[in-house]
């Protein structure tokens, strides 16, 4: 058995980009963890799916249907959920204050909150389906992103859905050229949001208010 140091520190080296003991092993596919025989501090990952909240303070850990968010410190379980399907990605807020999981295939997206485990909020995209999911830098949206070009090979037809955690509503943003939420780009304060947009081959940078999600400027590329 492992003391609590070491366990963090374990986490810490298989969760480090190029660790060879998960290239060469299955240890994200299923890793038994233990601090002591408390059934508390043993506990199974896969897919990766173990991420310390931000702040550091909350060790996430999802495997199945399941998610427990653990004392970073003490590895003891704080709180723990069970989502509707096997989850598939997970992601903090940047305020630690929520976190996200998701099942891509099926386009279901549950939002958890750590301060009240009796609060949850539940996504699902349309038809569409579901191709991936973030956080806004503010921690009130999360952005999910719709591609119909499977469809429609010769027409780009990419949407951004922004949904409000606060006023339960949302936005679209139609005809995204690039399904890559690294092009998206929040200016620092998170107050604007500018995407590159594309009609009838036409690019055209949009500016976003994120208070309403309103255009508040557009200027088109040459």
């Amino acid at each position: 058995f492992l003391d609590d140091q070491a366990l963090r520190l374990a986490i810490l080296t298989l969760l480090r980009p190029g660790c060879q003991v998960a290239k060469e092993t299955a240890a994200f596919k299923s890793v038994v963890m233990a601090a002591n025989a408390d059934e508390d501090k043993v506990f199974r990952i896969n897919n990766r799916l173990c991420h310390f909240s931000r702040n550091g303070a909350y060790l996430a850990v999802a495997f199945q249907t399941n998610l427990l968010i653990k004392d970073a410190r003490t590895l003891c379980t704080c709180q723990s959920f069970v989502f509707t399907d096997v989850i598939q990605y997970m992601e903090w807020s940047l305020n630690s204050e929520y976190i996200l999981c998701a099942n891509i295939k099926r386009a279901i997206v549950q939002v958890y909150s750590i301060r009240d485990p009796q609060w949850k909020c539940k996504l699902t995209e349309g038809s569409a389906g579901l191709q991936s999911v973030t956080w806004s830098p503010d921690s009130k949206n999360i952005c999910t992103i719709a591609d119909f070009n499977h469809n429609t090979k010769d027409i780009l037809q990419i949407q951004i859905s922004i949904w409000n955690l606060e006023e339960q509503t949302v936005s679209h943003i139609q005809n995204v050229k690039s399904s890559s939420f690294d092009k998206l780009h929040f200016s620092l304060n998170c107050k604007r949001l500018a995407v590159i947009v594309t009609e009838e081959g036409q690019d055209t940078v949009e500016i976003y208010k994120t208070e309403n999600w309103k255009i508040s400027r557009v200027s088109t590329a040459d």
